[in-house]
């Protein structure tokens, strides 16, 4: 059978002295834990660094399951559908050796944080629901159900059945959808209905797309206003009105985006999002010329002239950009 390497893309997809984790109860203030505590999950010591966090625990380590541990964190407890930034390390339950890490050279300053979506299905989701700001995270599982079926290394001795030991350590939370007051409709632009996740489902007026940008605030949110250059994590779905056809969706990425409102966006969209309160959800109806208007960098799926609708959640603000 064909193996497939660890990549460190496959894993996007898919207290003082040396301590264990604590084993969380049904409940973790209050909190449901979506995964068990366990005797693997709880025989990991983590101690906290200025990088990479020092991990130990008996070799072989074997998982009966997933099961998840957790340490520490102050606030309130993530609950289904909020958004975790969490550093990370992976390791083998069978030697003790280092899979992958967001961390950098030597276990040096994170290059590569995992942003996931509390409760959703892979076991990494489910382990950091629960967790609060600060908190570390000890998941045990799989190699395969961590990356994915047929998943292995020779190099690293590691194969699909083995454990695999995860550390996140979480360094913030964030709303995984808008939040605020909702508004009326505006004639001429689209109904939203939102599922219970926050996904929106639009129905169009079946009536032709605005001839000018038009925006449309459907929950107003009451954080501060989006000023041009912020970095904010946003969730959005862009469909072609003119074939009701989505184009483009972090929805179905799984994970909201990070973007710096700047002038590498499509125009419609800046002027969509500033001036808008945080956790506010926008609907923009954009004219090709503010929109992919160069032929050349337009998606296959926009034709010629066709209009592009928008509907944005304004989850978060965001710490400038690296670099």
């Amino acid at each position: 059978m064909r193996t497939r390497p660890i990549t460190i893309a496959a894993l996007l997809v898919a207290a003082a002295g040396l301590t264990a984790c604590q084993a969380p109860a049904d409940r973790l203030d209050g909190c449901a834990t979506p995964l068990p505590a366990g005797a693997a999950s709880q025989q990991v010591a983590v101690e906290p660094g200025e990088g990479a966090p020092t991990v130990e625990f008996d070799i072989p380590l074997v998982t009966e399951g997933d099961q998840v541990s957790h340490l520490g964190g102050q606030g309130d407890r993530v609950e289904p559908g909020e958004i975790v930034d969490a550093d990370y390390v992976v390791l083998s339950g069978k030697t003790g050796d280092e899979i992958t890490s967001s961390y950098g050279a030597e276990g040096g300053q994170p290059a590569q944080p995992l942003r996931l979506t509390a409760g959703d299905e892979s076991p990494l989701s489910q382990a950091v629901s629960c967790s609060a700001p600060g908190s570390t995270v000890v998941l045990t599982t799989t190699v395969e159900s961590l990356f994915g079926a047929g998943a292995a290394s020779p190099q690293l001795d590691i194969a699909p059945a083995d454990t695999a030991v995860v550390v996140l350590e979480v360094t913030d939370t964030h709303p995984g959808r808008a939040e605020g007051n909702a508004r009326p409709g505006q004639q001429g632009m689209p109904a939203i209905a939102l599922a219970t996740d926050g996904r929106p489902g639009v129905t169009f007026p079946g009536t032709p797309a605005p001839a000018e940008l038009t925006v449309m605030q459907s929950i107003e949110g009451t954080g501060e206003e989006v000023a041009e250059g912020d970095n904010l994590l946003l969730h959005y779905t862009g469909i072609v009105w003119e074939t009701e056809e989505v184009f483009d969706s972090s929805w179905e990425r799984g994970a909201p985006t990070a973007m710096t409102i700047d002038d590498t966006l499509l125009p419609g969209f800046v002027d969509a999002v500033v001036g808008q309160p945080i956790g506010s959800q926008v609907v923009v109806s954009i004219p090709q010329e503010l929109g992919y208007d160069d032929p050349a960098t337009r998606p296959a799926a926009i034709g010629e002239g066709e209009h592009l609708l928008f509907v944005i959640d304004i989850l978060d603000r965001l710490e400038p950009a690296a670099g």
